[in-house]
């Protein structure tokens, strides 16, 4: 029963998996005019060319000359994922994404999404716990990402465990905004893209962004080499339990947002500003509202809140002492919501037009 769920998976207890061995891949980041005099680069090889559609973390919906990329990458992700997502998108999709919803089925196919990744995504790593403040971003990275993809998720679940606050700029198929931001950006669809404007890094490549995260802001982590071993195994387990929810843009979504890039506000389509939510990624509740932002195209803030995470002492202060995640703020309306049936429902209600529950 979902009753039961959620303190297996808060409980934090699952024993951590045994760290694999291979070397780390090569890098693959965009050129700027810093990046050649950081470590993380050091570790570009000489690129292979391959399709797009045999590109690890390719979701584009155009057809192009083929890309470079590094040697090494699994292509029989990148080609499941081809294959996956236009099935789910056609065949599953999750229905009307604005429909009422059976609550039972929500939670239950979200939970077992969750635990076919722990412990992944769910504790704040301890040696964060003693990072100075000094050593925080200190201009907040951006994250172009779908909540659907396996390689996207591995990001978010770093995130989580490096107590980190990122800017997520939703990415589904049929984006109307931020799609195009990262083809500008960095020159091809491929997801996640992290954009970091304390460093003038823009980097493709899930496994390249989250050594970079642990590098650069894990205040003496060890790499989490079991969150990019076991995605091959376990990471398409939540995309296949939630049959493509978090894929694909809503059609009766408002006029989407406009970003104008990275690090400017959203102007249009009913938001000004970014929502905040408060979450941890391995959380069930919290992945049935990410999935809703995505569809909608809504950015958002994303403050982890792991556990050990003391943003939850910044949560209870806003939403008292029994808060909990997800937790969303709309500074666009002044809405601050604390269930997720509840958080859902309103935002189709705002952002989802004519459609919307």
């Amino acid at each position: 029963p979902p009753s039961q769920l959620c303190p297996l998976l808060c409980s934090g207890t699952v024993g951590a998996r045994n760290a694999s061995t291979r070397p780390p891949k090569p890098c693959a980041v965009v050129a700027s005019t810093v990046i050649g005099r950081r470590r993380v680069c050091r570790r570009r090889a000489a690129a292979t060319t391959v399709p797009r559609a045999a590109a690890d973390e390719n979701d584009s919906d155009k057809s192009s000359a083929p890309t470079p990329l590094p040697p090494g990458e699994p292509s029989a992700s990148a080609s499941a994922l081809s294959f996956l997502c236009p099935l789910l998108k056609v065949f599953g999709g999750g229905g009307d994404a604005a429909a009422p919803r059976n609550r039972v089925l929500e939670v239950a196919t979200s939970g077992f999404a969750s635990i076919s990744r722990l412990p992944f995504g769910t504790t704040v790593d301890a040696a964060v716990l003693s990072r100075p403040a000094a050593a925080l971003p200190k201009e907040r990275l951006v994250l172009y990402e779908f909540e659907a993809c396996p390689f996207c998720r591995r990001v978010r679940e770093a995130l989580t465990q490096l107590d980190l606050t990122v800017e997520v700029r939703p990415c589904p198929k049929d984006s109307e905004v931020h799609r195009a931001e990262v083809e500008a950006l960095g020159g091809k669809l491929t997801f996640p893209f992290l954009v970091d404007p304390n460093t003038d890094v823009r980097m493709y490549e899930s496994a390249d962004i989250v050594r970079y995260l642990y590098d650069n802001y894990g205040n003496g982590a060890p790499f989490p080499e079991s969150i990019v071993s076991t995605t091959v195994l376990t990471g398409w387990m939540p995309t296949l339990l939630r049959a493509g929810r978090g894929m694909t843009r809503y059609p009766g979504t408002r006029a989407a947002p406009t970003t104008g890039g990275a690090g400017a506000a959203p102007t249009t389509g009913g938001v000004t500003a970014p929502l905040t939510l408060y979450n941890y990624e391995g959380n069930q509740f919290a992945r049935l509202v990410r999935e809703a932002l995505c569809e909608l195209e809504v950015p958002y803030t994303l403050r982890n809140c792991g556990k050990g995470s003391p943003n939850r002492a910044e949560l209870k202060a806003l939403g008292g002492e029994g808060a909990s995640v997800p937790f969303l703020i709309d500074p666009n309306t002044g809405e601050s919501l604390g269930e997720s049936e509840e958080i859902v429902a309103y935002l189709f209600r705002q952002y989802g037009g004519s459609g919307g529950a």
